[in-house]
């Protein structure tokens, strides 16, 4: 890890948002349906076939506050209780005022999306299909009146016909929310003109902690990570999945990744937070020809970055988006994780996942905690230590999800959710999706 200081924040016309302190309060984790459901099968139409992946520098699909990226041609919230179809396009104020960036074969997308100028507590849902008739069983990203949070989600998509770009579907529960979509890659068949990368995980890996190594970062620093290692499996890398932390904030900012090679993108962000609150995101980032990723930060922060999976010509494994998420674990009604304990939950050969899958995505969220910490989600294997890693931060009160993607061991194939805090906390884990062999 490197770190430099910028000679002035670039004009980044990204997510600048306002982050005020918020009171920490629970809000539903997802459909508010008590009690502790069991997997919901999928069905065998209910997962896409297995795709490569194609990555993309983070690219704006959706931001309601902009007239001129926004489908609706318009500068409106989302209102409670709606459903809103977002083409996988960039959107202009003249002719041709469509551009698509996602192909119309593409099986699933990977999308950071953020809520913001939120008037009541609530959650969105990412989703292929919005003509499902009732509220979603299962929610993206929790959010508190006035807060903005983001989250990365792969989604299966809904195809719009021939050369137009497909298309998913934002759910709002409750008030009324702006919401951003950037678009960081997707998956589809691969071509000649159109490689895609295959998948491998890696054990959690910290590749920067700024808390301990280079300083806390300023406005306009710049932290430079080697990504493509031979020691991590990963050298031939085109892109890697990441889990990224703000610790301890002082002030309200962003932080936006992209290869090293690579000019700073005009606009998105991976990752936004506000003083007192650390926040992590998974995210999904191309590397430079160099093996290295920059991360551009624009407020006052430490950064932390872990590795967990990459795609590269060495992965050997493809990916399948569900339809509709299924609910994998949900701790309530009862007492939650205990302090400091370690839950496994078999995940092959349930909702639909195959028994030989090697890795999942999840969403996880958690929601009434009695007390700061936080969760670390890794392949289950009593032979290995956990890893000194994290994917999920939280206040005692507050409600947050976070993408994962989990690394599958055991037989069956399961994963570990390390409880890392002081009191009980409710765990829900909902499946988007898995990787086979292929």
């Amino acid at each position: 890890m490197r770190a430099r200081s910028a000679m002035a924040v670039a004009a980044l016309t990204a997510l600048v948002l306002t982050l005020p302190a918020t009171t920490a309060s629970a809000v539903p984790a997802a459909a508010p349906t008590p009690g502790t459901p069991a997997a919901t099968s999928v069905g065998t139409d209910g997962a896409t076939a297995p795709a490569a992946f194609v990555p993309l520098g983070i690219t704006r699909a959706l931001d309601t506050r902009d007239y001129r990226e926004n489908p609706a041609g318009a500068a409106r919230k989302l209102q409670p209780g709606e459903s809103f179809d977002v083409p996988l396009s960039n959107w202009k104020n003249h002719p041709p005022r469509e551009l698509p960036v996602v192909p119309a074969d593409a099986t699933a997308v990977v999308v950071n999306v953020t809520a913001t100028n939120t008037t009541e507590d609530g959650y969105l849902t990412v989703r292929r299909d919005g003509d499902r008739p009732g509220a979603p069983a299962t929610s993206t990203l929790n959010f508190t009146a006035g807060e903005t949070v983001s989250n990365m989600v792969t989604v299966a998509v809904t195809p719009r016909g021939a050369d137009t770009s497909p298309q998913i579907n934002v759910y709002n529960n409750a008030g009324t929310t702006d919401v951003v979509v950037d678009i960081l890659g997707y998956y589809a068949p691969s071509t000649p003109q159109r490689p895609g990368q295959k998948y491998d995980p890696v054990r959690p890996t910290r590749l920067t902690d700024t808390r301990v190594e280079g300083g806390r970062l300023g406005r306009g620093s710049v932290v430079t990570a080697d990504v493509a290692r031979r020691d991590l499996g990963t050298a031939d890398a085109r892109a890697v999945v990441l889990n990224v932390t703000a610790a301890d904030p002082s002030t309200e900012g962003f932080v936006v990744a992209h290869p090293s090679s690579s000019p700073l993108p005009t606009e998105g962000s991976h990752l936004n937070y506000g003083p007192g609150r650390t926040v992590a995101n998974q995210v999904v980032v191309p590397v430079g020809p160099d093996g290295t990723i920059e991360f551009f930060n624009t407020g006052s922060t430490d950064l932390v970055v872990d590795i967990v999976g990459y795609y590269g010509p060495s992965g050997h494994n493809l990916y399948s988006a569900v339809t509709e998420q299924a609910r994998l674990l949900d701790t309530r009604p009862g007492a939650g994780a205990l302090a400091f304990s370690t839950l496994e939950f078999p995940v092959a050969g349930r909702a639909g996942v195959p028994d030989n899958a090697t890795a999942v995505t999840l969403n996880m969220t958690v929601t009434e905690p009695q007390a700061d910490g936080h969760l670390a989600v890794f392949a289950a294997d009593e032979a290995a230590a956990r890893p000194g890693t994290s994917n999920l931060d939280f206040q005692a009160g507050q409600t947050v999800a976070n993408g994962v993607a989990a690394q599958l061991g055991g037989n069956p194939g399961s994963v570990d959710v390390y409880h890392h805090a002081a009191g009980f906390t409710q765990v829900i884990a909902d499946l988007t999706g898995w990787f086979v062999e292929g």
